[in-house]
């Protein structure tokens, strides 16, 4: 059983990593398979105000939600020699790809859904700093790896575990989640020509 609460965190651990080094490092790049997330994904989230109108295609194309759903199924093949000796951990990990799917794809295709239930995400795409918020199913890792930025009067979670409610004891237990993240700094005044 212990293989649960790993396999959440580490499901989240390489959402945090992917995101920020493959999807934002190897995807500035043009051309290459990663790509599509830098260039296309960020494109027409930006331009339509968080909502994709890409997540309408079928799924396992050779598209930018495509090559993420592939990308998704590829990681839950790699694992899953590991079933017999750690079948919770791997099946938490395959639970993980797909709420991680279901999730990002609900956001875009639903943009209050998502501000209000993945902030984190939508500050990451809508706020002024890209290059932060790089969790999309829960923020555990921002957190953790002091990458939580907060957009000036966005929504923000009511906890650092991204959870809508939890027990009141357990929320005693937490630090607050300003007192973990940062603040984006408001966009510099334009002058007057």
């Amino acid at each position: 059983m212990l293989g649960i609460p790993l396999g959440l965190l580490t499901a989240n651990a390489v959402e945090w990593g992917m995101h920020k080094y493959v999807l934002h490092g190897m995807g500035k790049k043009r051309g290459t398979f990663w790509a599509f997330h830098f260039h296309e994904h960020h494109r027409e989230v930006r331009e339509h105000g968080y909502y994709d109108p890409n997540y309408e295609r079928f799924p396992l194309g050779m598209h930018a939600q495509g090559k993420e759903a592939w990308a998704l199924i590829a990681s839950a093949v790699a694992v899953a020699p590991l079933f017999p000796v750690a079948p919770f951990f791997v099946g938490t990990l395959w639970y993980s790809s797909l709420n991680y799917y279901r999730v990002h794809k609900k956001s875009h295709m639903n943009p209050a859904w998502g501000e209000q239930r993945v902030p984190w995400h939508f500050d990451h795409h809508m706020g002024n700093n890209p290059g932060a918020n790089w969790c999309v199913t829960r923020p555990w890792f921002d957190y953790i790896m002091g990458t939580r930025v907060f957009t000036e009067a966005g929504v923000r979670e009511d906890n650092v575990l991204g959870f809508k409610q939890i027990p009141a004891w357990l929320e005693r237990l937490l630090p607050k989640p300003e007192s973990l993240g940062t603040f984006a700094p408001k966009p510099a005044a334009r002058r007057a020509a």
